[in-house]
Parts: structure tokens; sequence; C-alpha cells
């Protein structure tokens, strides 16, 4: 069984060492406005740490959570808004989220708790709400549940169980909820069909995004379009851009890399026009065709460019490999939405998978977690998408960052 997949398996909280998780109380505690998500070595006893940081950028700066940091309940997923980051902990009999702020010496403190049943996808609601998505793990129902989390209360404040989509009554297809954006009023999931036990996807020929009332999360359609496969994979990675217009962008990888057990369709990008119910039929980016890449997961820069990782081209032929970091299968590419252009990032090397999507735009530069396993070596990267240069940042004592956050904006 290949190491990544035993990330997945922590989320069903079948690891003795999530089973027997006491979180280690540090009275050392690095402090700056920076807050890291730092997944430790030893997959089988792997443990995410948050940790404060003075610096992210400076070669020099080292990331550490040894006698350091605040230990999360075993594997989990990050999202922060403001001057706020939540934990989203799988354990072994509860999940539970933990939301941290910076105290006026910027070391982290904690700022509320709340417990939860799934929540796989996430995304802003607006500027104290996270939208969270929980998927229908294992198969046995096809509803999702969404999640309104307001970070001042520390809570869930609504909740909406719901198909995402059904093809039809005989429908047997879980439908896992990949990338989520809100805008004009609207909450757009993408979704992807697949069988809830095997995960094998039969169905790839086609976009889908469910769109929703929001806040009401009141079901209004599910829009589709045939010129690429589904839009995102399992992991929670960015797969869905806003411009400064309102335009979404989606991203469908078509790949082996991400999950997908078929690929039917190229990688490339959709478009939705702001406050739209439908793709917008004049515009789709075929870009696996012109860089023989896939497209995984992007962040959105400004005026038109994405900063994203790619599978290089010859490498979608292992299973999962986006989401292992032993795996050298990526690269960093810049894309430029409105001329439809991808150019190679120079300055970053080839590197492995990860979960989720660890990436702060800062400044017009963007921060993100590459594992290099030639090296052995995770570090923060500078990117400069109008140059499409990288340089070397903070040394990362561990697997991945998997979350990168400015809380003292």
């Amino acid at each position: 069984m290949r190491k990544f997949f035993l990330y997945s398996l922590v989320t069903t909280g079948v690891l003795a060492a999530v089973a027997c998780y006491k979180p280690k109380h540090f009275s050392f505690q690095t402090s700056g406005n920076y807050v890291v998500a730092l997944r430790t070595k030893g997959m089988n006893k792997s443990a995410d740490y948050l940790v404060a940081q003075d610096s992210i950028y400076k070669e020099a700066a080292v990331i550490s959570a040894e006698g350091n940091g605040k230990e999360q309940q075993g594997w989990s997923y990050y999202w922060a808004i403001g001057n706020t980051v939540v934990s989203f902990g799988y354990g072994a009999q509860t999940n539970k989220a933990v939301a941290y702020e910076l105290t006026a010496s910027k070391t982290l403190q904690q700022k509320g708790t709340f417990n939860f049943a799934r929540m796989d996808c996430f995304g802003t609601g607006d500027n104290q709400t996270i939208v969270g998505v929980g998927a229908p793990w294992g198969g046995g129902t096809y509803d999702c549940e969404i999640q309104l989390v307001d970070v001042n209360s520390v809570g869930i404040r609504k909740r909406k169980v719901t198909p995402l989509y059904r093809i039809s009554d005989k429908d047997t297809l879980n439908k896992w909820p990949s990338s989520l954006m809100v805008n004009d009023g609207k909450l757009y999931v993408a979704f992807y069909p697949l069988h809830g036990v095997s995960w094998l996807t039969a169905l790839t020929d086609t976009a889908y995004v469910t769109v929703y009332s929001y806040p009401g999360l009141d079901s209004i359609t599910t829009m589709k379009d045939t010129r690429t496969g589904p839009i995102g994979y399992y992991g929670a990675p960015t797969c869905m851009l806003k411009a400064e217009n309102g335009d979404i962008y989606t991203i469908s990888p078509s790949s082996i890399a991400a999950g997908y057990t078929q690929v039917t369709k190229k990688s490339g990008i959709l478009r939705i026009r702001s406050g739209q119910l439908d793709f917008d039929p004049g515009y789709f980016f075929d870009v696996e065709t012109i860089t023989g890449g896939k497209l995984l997961t992007a962040v959105y820069v400004g005026n038109g460019l994405v900063v994203a990782r790619m599978v290089l081209p010859g490498k979608d032929n292992e299973a999962w490999a986006a989401l292992d970091p032993t795996i050298p299968a990526c690269k960093l590419v810049v894309v430029d939405l409105f001329n439809k252009t991808v150019t190679d990032v120079a300055g970053v090397p080839v590197h492995g998978g990860q979960f989720g999507a660890a990436a702060l735009v800062e400044n017009g530069k963007v921060y993100m977690s590459i594992t290099t396993p030639a090296s052995q070596e995770c570090r923060v990267y500078e990117i400069d998408a109008k140059t499409a240069t990288g340089k070397r940042g903070a040394n990362v004592k561990g697997v991945e960052l998997s979350g990168i956050y400015n809380l003292g904006k």
C-alpha cells in the first residue's frame, strides 16, 4: 500500500497513532505573524503542528516543531479567515476543530473548539465564515453536509444535508466535493462522481458544479460541461479561482495522479462569468494540449496570473502521485488565464505532490511548500508570477506544510 494512502486512512481513524492521541504542550513557542501547518515525518506516526514564525521567506529560517508549536488531533485540514486559523482534526472517535489566534506577543493561543462529523472541502463564505462540505465517505449515502463555520463564535452556525447531484433515480455513485467558491450571493460546489467503496471513477467526461444560494444554502441548479473532465480531486486542493471581476475559473486535472481511475478528457480550464449559472461557452483553455501536463491545484495572484502545480508531461502514470510527497511528478507553472499561456517557473525543482493547497499570496508573491524527494528536503519557495521565477525560503523540518497563513495582517 502506498505511503500516501496512509494519509487517507488517518481520516478514517484507523491508525493507532491517532487512537492514542495525547496533545503535547510545549512551554517554548516561536512567535511571528506567520502561522504554518507542519506535517512531520513518519507516515504511520504522522503528527500535525501549528507553528508561529517571524519569517517564511528567508533561506536561513527554519520551521520546526521540535519542542515547539501546537500539536493537532492526528491528521488535519486547515483554513484561515482574518486573524483566525482553524484546524479540522480527524480523530479515532471524534473529529474536533480547534480555532487559534495570535496573542499580543505573536504566539498562538486557542480561541475555541467544536466537534464535526466530516469536512472534506473548504472555502471562504465571508469575512467571518468558513464553508466546509462533508463528503459521503465509504458509500451508503449520497448526501453531503454543507456547514457554515463562524470563526468569531467558533462553531457551526448552519448545516444543510443534501445530495450534490443525482444523475437519475438509479444513480449509485457518490459525488465527492472537490472545490468551492462563494460569489454574488451564490455558493458554487465542484464535485466528481465516484464509487463510494472502490473509488472507481466511471464518469470522467463532464465537469460538474452545483450552485446554492449563499448564505441560505437553497439548491439552485447543477452546471455541466463536456469540454473537459470533472473539476478538482480528493484532498482539498484549490481548483476554483476568482478573478478581480468576479469571474470564476475552474481546473479539471483529468489525471491518474489525482486519483482518477480513468481519463477521457484533456486537462483544462473553464470559466463561469460572475453571477452566472452556466459555464461560459466562449472560454476553454486546453492546457494539456499545449503543455502535455496535467493541472492540479493553483492560487490566483492577480491580473489573470495563476501559480499552479502541474503533473509533468509523461508522468501521469502513478495513481495518487498528486498527493504523495515522495514521488517527483510535479512542477510549478504560471498560467495566464486571459492570454491562455503557460510558463514553467524557473528556480523551483521538480517535486512531490501534497495534500491541500498550501499557498500564501503576499505583496504580489506566492509562498508555497515544496518537497523535493531527490534532496529529501522540504522548503518554502517564493514565486514571482510576473517573471515566472522562484527562490528558496525557509527550511521545513518535516514532510510538508499543509497551510501557510499571515494572521498578523
